[in-house]
């Protein structure tokens, strides 16, 4: 019988490999905190507040996870804005190829909750990837895209999403649409409509204020915004071949 001493070594070997395995990353990732701990993170994929309800698959840790030079830049965007009480809050960065392709399935199973229907009110979700609102391939697995918004470090941003409570879609006046502790661009994030595409006439002057002053932020850095979704931001040429390791916990 093992002695409760080896035991015990066996046990922190244990737990040394699981924290290594844990905090290790490919070549050229970081964590942002890592990088830039006064961005804020809400990683919606990795909680169940997200157009699937649920974590996707590959996210087992809210943490954002870049490539090096992305971390860098987003950095020097996140000291311009501190200058404005302003700060940069991350919704999504590198994604597993794995969490792309459980999107696909989610989209094909048949099914339309009505939670879900808050993120696409006029779309049906099988339509989604063809109207390039979703991509199975995405260059979030490169390291080089990022979903992102402005925080307003002045206002008020201590409203929570509550799972029990019944939300309008994400179109909705920001009072009716579900709290993101930031400053109102005119949809929520993730919503799959044309209100949401970055020049959108619809919106309002201030909504329309916002969005262009987040676009000029990261611009500056030479990030790259996609017109279809005012969130989403891509760094040319820091990208290559996707990736499709989880996103594990960060060791403090």
């Amino acid at each position: 019988m093992r002695s409760a001493k080896s035991i015990l070594i066996a046990l922190l070997a244990i737990a040394s490999i699981s924290s290594a395995s844990a905090q290790s990353l490919p070549g050229g990732f970081v964590y942002l905190r890592d990088i830039d701990p006064t961005i804020i993170q809400d990683i919606r994929y990795a909680t169940a507040n997200n157009f699937v309800g649920r974590p996707l698959v590959g996210y087992a840790a809210g943490e954002c996870v870049v490539k090096r030079e992305v971390g860098l830049r987003l950095k020097a965007v996140q000291q311009d804005l501190a200058a404005q009480n302003l700060s940069l809050k991350m919704f999504d960065c590198y994604r597993p190829a794995r969490a792309s392709l459980d999107m696909v399935a989610w989209s094909q199973n048949g099914r339309e909750t009505a939670a879900e229907r808050r993120y696409n009110p006029r779309i049906p979700k099988t339509e989604l990837f063809r109207l390039g609102y979703i991509a199975s391939r995405s260059q979030h697995s490169t390291g080089a895209a990022l979903d992102l918004t402005l925080v307003d470090l002045k206002a008020d941003n201590s409203g929570k999403y509550d799972p029990s409570k019944t939300y309008a879609d994400c179109t909705a006046p920001v009072e009716a649409r579900p709290p993101e502790g930031s400053v109102d661009m005119g949809t929520g994030y993730d919503c799959t409509d044309a209100k949401g595409h970055t020049a959108a006439p619809s919106i309002t002057p201030d909504q329309r204020a916002w969005r262009k002053r987040l676009v000029a932020a990261m611009a500056k850095q030479g990030f790259v915004n996609y017109s279809k979704e005012w969130w989403h931001f891509s760094l040319p040429g820091a990208g290559g071949a996707a990736y499709d390791f989880p996103i594990q916990p960060r060791r403090n």
